[in-house]
């Protein structure tokens, strides 16, 4: 009786063993194979989607503005430019429902999460886009930031090129059970541009840009 009391625990320890060795070997697969493949697949598709959303609603508010509602410029009698300066509230506006607009297209993607072929889970090239979806709600937005700096150049005899830009920055985490990875994405698009004719003073010049050749 006592044998088989002992028989029935060492089959119990090899069972035991055996699927330890099987959660292993998959946790291990896991972390080397599906998890890197589905972050690279999550993020290179999320970078594609916020670029997408940073043109798509930028393009829509810059309809309603124009280099004017961004720059003041002083000019003295003689209409030679003695000062230039940013509008901050307008471009603090402007980037407030730009940065709204990206957020709630990014929280729509969120949403509805991101559909992977079975066969690019396994790892295996061969089997790259075969197989049935699965879809992954494993994004978290983050926050979504807008910076703006200036560009200065010449624009031939007495004139100068004077660029604006906006740099959105989206801050996005991918969340996988026992696996997580931070990044970022960003995007720059020129918000306006004018010619300044006459010399640009230097010294007058309070747009948080930078002067180029």
């Amino acid at each position: 009786m006592r044998v088989v009391k002992l028989k029935s625990k060492h089959r119990r320890l090899k069972a035991v063993f055996f699927a330890a060795v099987v959660i292993g070997a998959f946790a291990l697969y896991y972390y080397l194979r599906i998890a890197p493949v589905i972050s690279t697949v999550v993020t290179e598709t999320t970078r594609m989607k916020v670029s997408e959303a940073i043109d798509d609603m930028t393009e829509k508010q810059l309809y309603e503005v124009e280099y004017g509602d961004f720059v003041i410029l002083d000019t003295d009698s003689d209409g030679n430019v003695t000062f230039v300066q940013m509008n901050s509230v307008a471009v603090n506006l402007f980037a407030r429902r730009v940065t709204s607009l990206i957020r709630g297209e990014m929280e729509k993607f969120e949403e509805q999460g991101i559909a992977i072929p079975l066969g690019t889970i396994t790892g295996v090239p061969l089997l790259s886009d075969i197989g049935p979806e699965l879809t992954y709600n494993v994004l978290d937005l983050g926050v979504v930031d807008a910076d703006f700096y200036s560009e200065f150049s010449s624009a031939g005899i007495n004139q100068t090129l004077h660029r604006l830009y906006m740099k959105i920055i989206v801050n996005m985490r991918i969340v996988l059970p026992g696996y997580s990875l931070a990044f970022d994405n960003s995007s720059t698009v020129m918000i306006c541009e004018n010619i300044i004719a006459g010399d640009v003073p230097l010294g007058n010049i309070d747009i948080g840009g930078e002067l180029l050749p």
